[in-house]
């Protein structure tokens, strides 16, 4: 019996683990939840990254805000990561998280991740939780800057549907004359938000006609 128990729990542990708690150190990188055993989803993600800063110099905190919009009918996520990304396309090691970040105190749902070595350099879910909004912060934790930066998660409704690459608006540093072009992380995203901005200010528009 207890041979019995043993096998079960070799068995199904690494993917309960995978789920259950946060993201292991071997999705820094990629930051795609391979113990999901699934794809990511393909259409626009049902959720927002909204920053109070365009720009950023060294010791800088920036608030951000990840909420669900109720696209696909979605009004709640259960898992993240995220770190704040290069876009620079001659960048050594794109895929390297800048930056530490801090939740609120008493966050039961948040909590920070060491990637690469680099202390507090993600923010993960450590347990599962329908959360509609959260707030946290990042900090420009560095003597100078390291280049223009956008804030790249992955996030999850559920075991098998999630999304990858859901990004923020562009953070500038304030240092760089880098133009805003990003390659490594998503060619189209700067047209994205661009578009997001004009439709906003065409809204406003309208509404002032009203």
């Amino acid at each position: 019996m207890m041979l019995y128990l043993t096998y079960v729990v070799l068995v199904f542990l690494p993917g309960v683990i995978s789920y259950a708690y946060g993201p292991p150190l071997g999705s820094c990188a990629s930051m795609f939840p391979t113990g999901h055993k699934a794809s990511a989803q393909t259409t626009a993600p049902p959720y927002t990254i909204s920053v109070n800063a365009t720009s950023y110099s060294p010791n800088d905190v920036i608030e951000i805000t990840v909420n669900t919009t109720g696209l696909h009918g979605v009004t709640y996520y259960e898992g993240i990561m995220m770190q704040a990304r290069q876009i620079a396309c001659d960048v050594a090691a794109p895929t390297k998280g800048h930056g530490s970040f801090s939740v609120e105190e008493g966050d039961q749902f948040l909590e920070t991740m060491d990637c690469e070595d680099n202390a507090k350099s993600a923010v993960v879910h450590m347990n599962h939780s329908k959360i509609e909004s959260r707030v946290f912060h990042w900090k420009a934790s560095f003597p100078s800057g390291v280049g223009h930066l956008i804030f790249r998660a992955t996030i999850v409704k559920s075991k098998t549907t999630f999304w990858t690459k859901v990004y923020s608006s562009i953070i500038e540093d304030e240092s760089s004359q880098a133009p805003l072009k990003i390659c490594s992380n998503g060619s189209n995203t700067v047209e994205y938000h661009s578009m997001i901005t004009v439709m906003f200010a065409l809204t406003m528009l309208s509404t002032l006609m009203l």
